[in-house]
């Protein structure tokens, strides 16, 4: 007995899924179980048939009936039954394994196409975050161009108009005759200095600096004031400092006489000279008088303006230098003194010498 299998075509949809496969592989099943079921019975069939022949003996083995005809071609089916069972089974266990890996490899394909979907749309945002920063830089730097043409502009402006203000101006002064300008300083008339009413700088390698030569006197007066010993004459040498960097050497004579009162002392200076502990002592002249807190300022207020005269030991390497002090005590009312000395002259006093004069 033949029987035509018929399969049932499916509907072609959109694009295969995950549950496209599924369905596929449960048509495949069911059309396989319909093929079993039809050889099953077709098997049975013919087994019976094949019992009811065995049943009746044959008349002659050379005689070959219809019937055994039939019965051949049926066995002939059978076999080609059973062979077409095992090729849909094996078909079924191939189907089977592909749909599941179909199903496998969809699935697969599908997370990869949620992740790839996911990214493009993250490439999307920032992309579009991207644009919208282009725009906005974009926007801000044409407004920064045309505030840098504008400033630009105007400072051309400007530099015409500086440029036209320098021609006139150079022409104005072309025009004019030159003035010779005269600065005068006064100088009063010259005057001795009454002692005790003097201040004393030294200006040399164009530093100015305090000379503390009215307190190494007053200090060699008071380390005699109380002196005792015997009537013979004495000299004494001796030294007093540093101060402000200045030693005072002197040399001094002691005599003594006795009446009625007792004995009295009598201390003169034979010679004294102020060495300084270096040659770099002081401020230079130019930072002195830049500042009213400078040490030159500051010395300068040790001394009345309107009962003292300030007397500048100047060595020759800053005779420059005398104009600028000469103008500074000027402003302050000074009156000034100039003591010139060579070069390796010390500062030193002494009975024998003179007093400085105001120019």
């Amino acid at each position: 007995m033949k029987k035509r299998l018929a399969f049932r075509r499916r509907r072609r949809r959109g694009p295969e899924t995950v549950d496209d496969g599924q369905d596929s592989f449960l048509d495949v099943v069911s059309n396989l179980v319909g093929i079993l079921i039809i050889l099953v019975m077709v098997a049975g069939a013919r087994a019976r048939d094949a019992v009811l022949a065995s049943r009746i003996p044959d008349a002659s083995e050379e005689v070959v009936s219809p019937e055994d005809e039939a019965e051949t071609a049926r066995r002939a089916e059978y076999v080609a039954a059973a062979d077409a069972l095992t090729q849909a089974r094996q078909k079924l266990e191939t189907e089977g394994q592909t749909a599941n890996e179909s199903g496998e490899t969809l699935l697969m394909v599908r997370q990869q196409a949620d992740a790839a979907e996911e990214e493009y749309r993250e490439l999307l945002a920032e992309s579009a975050e991207l644009d919208a920063a282009i725009r906005a830089e974009a926007q801000n730097r044409e407004e920064s161009e045309r505030a840098e043409f504008a400033l630009k502009s105007e400072i051309f402006a400007r530099e015409k108009t500086r440029e036209d203000l320098l021609r006139e101006k150079t022409a104005l002064e072309a025009a004019r005759p030159k003035a010779t300008v005269l600065e005068n300083l006064p100088t009063p008339i010259s005057k001795r200095v009454e002692e005790g009413r003097e201040g004393f700088f030294r200006l040399k390698n164009g530093r100015i600096a305090h000379v503390p030569l009215n307190e190494f006197q007053e200090r060699l007066r008071l380390s005699f004031k109380n002196f005792r010993g015997d009537l013979t004459q004495k000299t004494i040498e001796d030294k007093i400092g540093p101060v402000e960097k200045f030693t005072f050497r002197y040399v001094v004579d002691i005599t003594s006489s006795r009446d009625a009162n007792g004995t009295s002392y009598y201390m003169q200076l034979r010679y004294g000279e102020c060495v300084p502990i270096n040659d770099e002592i002081g401020e230079p002249v130019d930072v002195a008088l830049a500042s009213k807190e400078s040490d030159f300022y500051r010395a300068l207020l040790k001394y009345d303006r309107d009962d003292a005269a300030i007397t500048v030991f100047v060595y020759p390497d800053s005779f420059q230098y005398l104009r600028d002090v000469k103008k500074a005590l000027f402003s302050l009312k000074y009156q000034m003194a100039m003591r010139p000395l060579p070069d390796g002259t010390p500062i030193s006093v002494s009975p024998n010498g003179t007093a400085s004069a105001t120019y």
